[in-house]
Parts: structure tokens; C-alpha cells; sequence
């Protein structure tokens, strides 16, 4: 919970770029393309019961025990602490010890609901400490932690629906499910670059997108198809990625809105279950799936202590993608390697790789 001096308002903000114009309109086929897509009035998706609330409490102790938690596990004392500007820049203050109590007394009605308290812990942290403090790391790792078992959670509740729902439904559902996640809150409308005074905005950006725009075009059904419309949202997390770094705040958040979008969206599809050998769509900012394999082959020509070495590299820069596997094995999950890690233990994995003797 305590922080470093944060950086100034005009900081934070300055470095907001992750929208804007929406390309030209493309004309419609047919009138049957404007129907409206909207989803059905009353429909709740992945709602709240017993069996439910026992695995997100568990989930929640298991979280919590880890070392990380302990800055988030109750609420910030910022007086006792003389941190001044936090109820400035906290609008929304949340920790982990609220959500469980919360979680208890059934407070909430939808599994979303639950997971977007949890990420406005995370959300704090990030907006009030520096991306290389202690306290953004934590909260960073626990995130990924939290999105991780999420998912599991997600496809369970996927799985045993009995509402039916067209594809475009399910997107309108899925984008209004983004636009409540606390991590959004930059990404909602177009970013009014002049009076920001990012002046290099639209060199950098070529085609501007934000939440808002994309909900436009979805109520007008401009989409043709739920791939059109996963293209504009992603292009909102490309375009942060690419404004702000991979490493800012922005783009840390970005990454993370990313991967949940993506692995909602699989379901819609069914893409994960039609497909179940088709890798992880690339992510903006992220490994690409081709510099993924291209790793795998360099570590299998890694002697066993090299690729310990390589371990403690990871669990050094990147603690999420390191998993405890028994008491003496662990494993890295090359999925959740961001980008700067990834680099630094490829470049050391390729100076230590041995090429491979030719048989005969």
C-alpha cells in the first residue's frame, strides 16, 4: 500500500492516446444488415450462485497469500501515511480484504461485476505508482494471476449457458463488458489530442479508435462480422501500445485489456473450441507466435543448468509467467512473457544455444 511519490496529473494524462476518428462509414448490403443487434432486454450473462461464489472466495485466499497482496489487502491509509495527493488522484479506492467481504455478503449479481472490483484494485496501483516501483510490479503479477484463473471461470460459465445468443449479440454484451472494466476508463472516447497538446498524435496513429466508436458502428450494425468488429477493438489497444510503450502505464494497461478481450472474443467465436491446436492470436505489444517458436527451438538446445539460469531470468523482470510446479519444478509460461523480457532472455537464450551436431 505505500507508494512513491506519484507523478503529476499532466503526466498521467499526457500520454493519452488510445483512440479517435472512426474511418469512413461503409455502406450496407442489404436492409437486413441494420437490424439491431443489441442484446436481449434482461439477459445476464455468467450470473452469481452458490457453487460460483465458493470458487471466486477460494480463488480470492489463494490470492491473497501470496507475498504481493499484502500492499493491497486492506484499504490505503493515505493520511497516516501523508500521501497527499491519493484521494486526488484515487477517485475509486478498492482492496482486495472489501472485494472478499463483499464477495460474502453476495454484493454481487454477475461474475463481472466481482472481476472489475478486483481490477480497480489493480487500476489504483497503477495509476498512483511509477511502472518500475514495487507496488505496480505486484499489482501487475496478481493481475496477471487473477486473469489467468478468470478464465477458467469464464469458459465454465460459457459452457453450462443455456441462453441463446446470436454472435453479434454476444459481441454488443462482450463491448459493453469492456467499457464497465475500471482499466477502460482511458479508452471510452476519443482522445482530444489538440487539447492534450499531443501534437505528434496523428503521425504516430494512422487510424484513431476508441470504445465509443466502436459501440456507434455496432448499434448501427456497420459490422459485417464479428471479425470486423474485433478488428477496431483491438486496433484501440494497438494504437496505446504503440503511442505510449509497451512499458508505460498505458501500455501495461492496454496489454491487459488486450488479453481479456482476446480470450472473451475466442468464446464468442468458439475459435478455442472448433480449433483447440490453433495458437494464441498475437497480441499488440506482445511475443509474436512465430518469435514464440522460434524461442522454444532455441531452448531445447539449452543444457539443463542453462535452463535454470534462464528461469531465474524470467522470475527476476516477469514473476507472473513463472508457475510452481511440485515443490521443485516450476515452468514459464511463454504466453505471459511481455516484451521486454522476452527480448532480454531470448538474446541471452541465443548466445548460450549450442548449434546441433549433424548425425553421421
Amino acid at each position: 500500500r505505500a507508494v512513491p511519490s506519484p507523478p503529476p496529473v499532466e503526466q498521467l494524462f499526457a500520454a493519452l492516446a488510445a483512440a479517435l476518428r472512426t474511418p469512413p462509414e461503409r455502406t450496407m448490403a442489404s436492409a437486413e444488415a441494420h437490424r439491431d443487434k443489441r442484446a436481449k432486454p434482461g439477459y445476464i450473462l455468467n450470473p452469481f450462485d452458490d457453487a460460483l461464489t465458493k470458487k471466486c472466495d477460494a480463488m480470492m485466499k489463494l490470492l491473497m497469500k501470496r507475498s504481493q497482496a499484502v500492499h493491497f489487502a486492506k484499504p490505503v491509509d493515505w493520511k497516516k501515511m501523508g500521501l497527499h495527493d491519493y484521494p486526488k488522484l484515487i477517485k475509486q479506492p478498492m482492496d482486495l480484504g472489501t472485494v472478499s467481504e463483499r464477495l460474502t455478503k453476495n454484493y454481487y449479481i454477475r461474475l463481472e461485476d466481482w472481476a472489475n472490483d478486483m481490477r480497480l484494485v489493480w487500476k489504483n496501483a497503477f495509476i498512483f505508482n511509477a511502472p518500475d516501483s514495487m507496488y505496480f510490479k505486484a499489482a501487475k503479477v496478481l493481475s496477471d494471476m487473477f486473469e489467468k484463473k478468470l478464465e477458467d471461470f469464464e469458459r465454465e460459465a460459457d459452457a453450462a449457458t443455456t441462453q441463446s445468443l446470436d454472435a453479434m449479440e454476444r459481441c454488443n454484451l462482450l463491448l459493453n463488458d469492456m467499457k464497465q472494466n475500471p482499466l477502460s476508463e482511458w479508452f471510452r472516447e476519443p482522445v482530444d489530442h489538440q487539447a492534450l497538446g499531443l501534437t505528434d498524435y496523428l503521425k504516430v496513429v494512422s487510424t484513431p479508435m476508441d470504445l465509443g466508436s466502436v459501440q456507434k458502428k455496432l448499434e448501427r450494425a456497420q459490422y459485417l462480422s464479428p471479425d470486423d468488429f474485433a478488428g477496431d477493438v483491438r486496433l484501440v489497444w494497438q494504437n496505446a501500445i504503440e503511442y505510449n510503450s509497451t512499458a508505460s502505464m498505458f501500455g501495461v494497461v492496454a496489454g491487459i485489456l488486450a488479453q481479456i478481450f482476446d480470450r472473451r472474443f475466442a468464446m464468442i467465436t468458439k475459435s478455442a473450441g472448433l480449433d483447440p491446436g490453433r495458437p494464441i492470436p498475437d497480441r499488440p505489444g506482445w511475443p509474436t507466435f512465430q518469435q514464440k517458436k522460434k524461442f522454444y527451438d532455441i531452448c531445447t538446445k539449452l543444457t539443463l543448468a542453462d535452463l535454470n539460469h534462464m528461469v531465474g531470468l524470467v522470475q527476476q523482470s516477469c514473476q507472473g509467467a513463472v508457475q510452481q510446479c511440485g515443490q521443485k519444478e516450476v515452468e514459464v509460461d511463454v504466453d505471459e512473457l511481455d516484451m521486454d523480457t522476452f527480448n532480454k532472455v531470448m538474446q541471452w537464450a541465443t548466445s548460450k544455444a549450442k548449434p546441433v551436431k549433424a548425425e553421421g
